[in-house]
């Protein structure tokens, strides 16, 4: 289950930016509960846009699989967009901080990509629902929507493309294309999703091992 740890309520207007209510600042009981069940919610309707793609997972589908009214849906987001909106931009979040916090202690710009791979690989084999809806459905999103949910990928793109340009100038290789490097490597990260099964023989401490080799050894030898 994903697990958000600051779910927040986002409405929207097309002539305002987003206005946001945090549920912490509700009673614990109260919030708790509320954040566990959009948490659920979010988890349902990533597994069925992920499905069927986001033009045909429709709310009443989402109702209907969470075994809810449609007005009791609407308790927890007001739009169908809104509720693509929260599945992308706390997943993006979550893999930003848990990227941040880990990158906190490591100083070695090796260790730092290592950190990086399996965060986002470790993530994603968790939630390979929110990888489909992520790499398919943005350009679904619109407006403050879209802004919002592309400034946290900007971040994460920038987070791992400073670590590649550590690595460049660690190795002395002017012939690399740092941000190139970054979209090939997001390419291979976000492609997974095509082909892994949990009972493959591909294990996560496996993946992350080889495509750690693969890019730095790309990296060393750019030429």
């Amino acid at each position: 289950m994903v697990f958000y740890s600051d779910i927040i309520y986002r409405t929207f207007d097309k002539k305002e930016n987003l206005s946001v209510i945090t549920y912490t600042q509700h009673t614990s009981g109260k919030t708790e509960a509320y954040t566990e069940k959009l948490t659920s919610l979010l988890n349902l309707a990533a597994h069925l846009i992920a499905k069927e793609g986001y033009h045909k997972a429709s709310i009443r589908k989402v109702a209907k699989a969470a075994n809810l009214s449609i007005s009791t849906l609407y308790h927890y987001f007001q739009e169908k967009e809104q509720l693509l909106f929260l599945i992308q931009y706390h997943t993006f979040d979550s893999l930003v901080q848990k990227l941040k916090e880990g990158l906190e202690t490591i100083s070695s710009p090796e260790k730092k990509l290592l950190a990086m791979i399996e965060n986002h690989i470790q993530h994603f084999i968790q939630h390979m629902d929110e990888l489909k809806v992520c790499s398919r459905e943005l350009e679904a999103l619109s407006g403050t929507y879209y802004q919002k949910v592309f400034q946290k990928r900007r971040e994460y793109f920038n987070l791992t493309l400073k670590i590649i340009e550590e690595l460049k100038n660690k190795y002395h290789n002017p012939d690399l294309d740092s941000r190139l490097a970054t979209l090939f490597l997001f390419g291979m990260l976000n492609w997974i999703y095509m082909w892994y099964k949990p009972s493959a023989k591909s294990s996560y401490p496996k993946m992350v091992k080889q495509m750690y080799n693969l890019v730095i050894f790309g990296i060393k030898n750019t030429g």
